[in-house]
């Protein structure tokens, strides 16, 4: 049963989505129709300078997303971790634990409100998780 606690399962559904976002929403950009196209073709044609660097709208919405990729491995390292955090040190990173499955709460809300619904499920479904996870760290730790 150790390998189905709450945090291993986030482990997993974290994981897919880190590879899901990144390589079939980063890295290769399939076309979605002429119209698409063109917004992308737009995005990096138009140049600016942004304080002091040359900058395009594709530059910043192919960074934002890469930063996004970054903050889910790094999601997937720190839930790895708390699955490990024994009962007698959980006081000291409990409230990273809470803080961390508020920030998915946060990504599931942004989810919903912005993509579709594969990443509003797979969000929704880590934060339920991690909170779960959380919950039966901090029981344990009070018995």
């Amino acid at each position: 049963m150790k390998y189905l606690s709450p945090y291993k399962i986030a482990v997993y559904l974290l994981a897919l989505f880190f590879a899901g976002h990144t390589l079939g929403g980063m890295i290769s950009q399939k076309s979605m129709g002429a119209s698409s196209d063109a917004v992308f073709d737009s995005m990096k044609a138009v140049h600016f300078d942004f304080n002091g660097a040359d900058s395009t709208w594709y530059g910043f919405w192919f960074g934002f997303g890469l930063l996004a990729s970054v903050f889910l491995l790094f999601s997937v390292v720190v839930t790895w971790q708390l699955d490990k955090v024994g009962k007698e040190n959980w006081h000291a990173v409990s409230t990273i634990a809470w803080a961390f499955a508020a920030s998915h709460l946060a990504t599931a809300v942004l989810s919903w409100a912005y993509f579709f619904a594969g990443p509003g499920v797979v969000s929704t479904l880590v934060t339920l998780l991690l909170g779960v996870g959380a919950l039966r760290k901090q029981r344990a730790n009070a018995s």
